[in-house]
């Protein structure tokens, strides 16, 4: 059996992994603190692989859900503090 290890698939494969995971922990509200986080190291995974020579459309899956995660997931994060100081706001005027 010949083995296929090809440079930077590893961290490619990671890598969209870890996009698909950070586009499911928007809908979590503070998780979404988390998405952004595995948003970055998604990108930096993809960075790695192709650091590496792999230009796979895996590397490319990796590298969109994973800013795909990082960009709402910010949003969403910001959107739950924001919110969350608008009802203490409320709730301290009343």
């Amino acid at each position: 059996m010949e083995n296929n290890n090809v440079p930077g698939k590893g961290a490619a494969t990671a890598s969209l992994v870890l996009g698909i995971v950070s586009i499911v922990f928007w809908f979590f509200g503070w998780s979404a603190l988390i998405s952004v986080i595995l948003g970055i190291v998604g990108l930096v995974l993809a960075n790695n692989a192709k650091k590496a020579g792999f230009e796979g459309g895996l590397r490319t899956a990796g590298f969109v859900c994973s800013l795909i995660g990082l960009i709402f997931g910010a949003l969403i994060f910001v959107s739950c503090v924001a919110c969350a100081g608008a009802l203490s706001a409320y709730g301290n005027s009343l």
